[in-house]
């Protein structure tokens, strides 16, 4: 019999796209001879009707991903020889698709102690050649957010020529009351371009639709860079139906915030330290190095995410899952520790 694999290293939604979703999906299988429509005007109308507070289908555009929707940023903001900041440790395509372009990366990095993002030092940090700051909020891998205070520190301080770009494909899980509404920036014309993604809480990773928020303007500028059919059928249909279904995605919610809450006890009670988190996973401390505990955790079956591709040597983040993986990978863990100790 072979051994039971529990994927916990992409922060993917374990309970899977909507029921109603995957009726959706089914109802347009027949149809996929078909051309599908070519701009993605009936998404843009739901999201719009959807998210409120002043954004309209002209605010938004969708992508092949968040991951497209970086790579389309940077074609239209950076030539050779621009500067980017990033705040480091966090996603890696952000400072990828920017050196695509040419642009020289900048890291700033987060608060060693708790992640939080040094507003005074990415302001310290700007010249006249930067022309973009990306922060995740919340932020992979760690999980913490940019407060509402501070994101307005980062708009009034910010110069004209830098545009703001706040990653928010994790925004459904986020508990704290100081998280910013980055939505009511963007109908107000702040310089911001905002990203959500269908990855995550809606479970629909494999078929990769990512949004891009931002003022009128800034999304004509990315939108003249789109391809011919830039959605298929099955993602549009697909993401207007999971917007329809706000029970799951509030299902979702609480099953990832009971296992974290799960998570956090194992771990207080193994004594390793821990990052509270705003999104669907943890990253926690290893008394080894990452690499080598993320195998040996894939030999019990467990996969995990190594903080080494951040820069974290000891440190792992870990998806939550279904109550049963969870349980695998605390059982797993206290193996592990004992065998060393």
């Amino acid at each position: 019999m072979s051994k039971t694999t529990y994927r916990l290293h992409y922060n993917e939604n374990p309970l899977g796209p909507s029921p109603v979703v995957m009726d959706r999906i089914r109802d347009h299988l027949a149809g996929l001879s078909l051309y599908p429509h070519r701009d993605d005007e009936a998404l843009r109308d739901c999201l719009a009707a959807f998210y409120g507070r002043g954004v309209t289908p002209a605010h938004l555009f969708s992508t092949y991903s968040g991951s497209e929707a970086l790579d389309l940023i940077a074609r239209v903001y950076l030539e050779p020889g621009d500067e980017v900041i990033v705040c480091g440790p966090t996603f890696h395509v952000y400072a990828r698709t920017a050196e695509w372009q040419g642009a020289k990366i900048v890291d700033v990095p987060l608060d060693n102690q708790d992640f939080s993002v040094r507003v005074d030092a990415v302001m310290r940090a700007v010249t006249p050649r930067t022309r973009l700051v990306y922060v995740g909020n919340p932020n992979n891998p760690t999980g913490s957010i940019v407060t509402r205070d501070d994101m307005d520190l980062l708009h009034m301080g910010l110069p004209d020529q830098v545009t703001l770009i706040s990653d928010e494909v994790y925004h459904h899980f986020v508990t704290r009351p100081d998280y910013p509404d980055s939505l009511a920036s963007v109908a107000a014309g702040r310089n911001l371009i905002v990203l959500h993604s269908f990855s995550k809480v809606y479970g629909l990773a494999g078929l990769r639709v990512g949004v891009a928020i931002s003022r009128p303007d800034i999304i004509d500028r990315l939108a003249r860079y789109r391809r011919t059919f830039h959605l298929g059928t099955l993602e549009m249909e697909a993401a207007i139906a999971a917007v329809g279904d706000p029970d799951h995605v509030a299902r979702s919610v609480a099953m990832a915030e009971r296992g974290k809450k799960r998570c956090y006890a194992a771990f207080d009670r193994l004594r390793i330290t821990y990052w509270p988190s705003e999104g669907n996973f943890i990253l926690f401390r290893t008394p080894m190095f990452a690499d080598d505990l993320a195998a040996r955790m894939a030999d019990r079956g467990i996969l995990v995410g190594s903080g080494s591709r951040f820069g974290l040597t000891h440190a792992i983040r870990v998806s939550i899952g279904l109550p049963e993986a969870n349980q695998a990978f605390i059982s797993a863990l206290e193996h592990i520790l004992a065998d060393e100790s």
